[in-house]
């Protein structure tokens, strides 16, 4: 049946592939798409390419459980073969948990507004930060960088949630939850950076950020 469908794709990025840019996870989206063979959608034009939309691009060296991206499909396809074609084109790294066909009353990406994270921090020394005395800080300031500049901002309204989920020496993991979309967002290394700028013996040596989870008004873009 001809038309216009959009599918979203609920996929996880792994280890293997967290150091590439998300200009090379378009290429190899595009490479994906293609090697699918899936009646998706293209532009029109002397170089045309998919019809899709990313969520949320991570960070170079982050993983995620929970990424979404909408594809838009000339005709309708079962959601389990949409899903098994993607592995198989995929080849590892990059693994689509989930697939669903978007409806009327389904959320847009677009509205997109938090995202969680679990947080492995390195320590110079063994230490466990008291959580609720950061949050109580009147104001929590950090540099923010954006394309054009950079500039002091409080963040304290910003950190949703914050709590140490296990510490091992020097090594402790956090849950975060910040704010997340097109027009604003807060990466966890920031709230990091700021733990070790106000809490006192909090000396981070490296720090590793695994999304678990993109969210719109607490709702998830896919049920699990």
């Amino acid at each position: 049946m001809k038309g216009n469908y959009t599918y979203r794709l609920r996929y996880e990025k792994t280890a293997a592939v967290r150091y590439i840019s998300h200009l090379d996870f378009v290429r190899v989206l595009n490479r994906t798409v293609r090697r699918s063979g899936l009646p998706v959608t293209y532009t029109e034009g002397f170089n045309p390419h998919p019809v899709m939309m990313v969520a949320l691009p991570l960070s170079v060296g982050t993983t995620s459980e929970d990424e979404y991206i909408d594809i838009d499909f000339d005709e309708m396809v079962e959601e389990q073969e949409v899903l098994e074609r993607f592995n198989e084109a995929f080849g590892g790294g990059i693994v689509v948990t989930a697939v669903k066909r978007v409806g009327e009353g389904d959320i847009s990406l677009k509205k997109l507004d938090e995202a969680h994270y679990r947080v492995e921090v390195e320590l110079k020394e063994p230490f466990v930060p008291d959580i609720g005395a950061f949050l109580s800080r009147d104001s929590i300031i950090v540099s923010k960088k954006s394309k054009s500049s950079v500039k002091d901002v409080d963040i304290k309204k910003d950190i949703k949630k914050l709590a140490v989920m296990a510490t091992e020496g020097r090594f402790l993991t956090l849950s975060m939850a910040v704010p997340a979309g097109n027009e604003y967002n807060v990466k966890p290394e920031l709230v990091v950076e700021a733990m070790d700028k106000y809490i006192e013996g909090f000396d981070v040596v490296f720090v590793q950020c695994h999304r678990t989870a993109l969210l719109c008004e607490g709702k998830e873009f896919i049920s699990k």
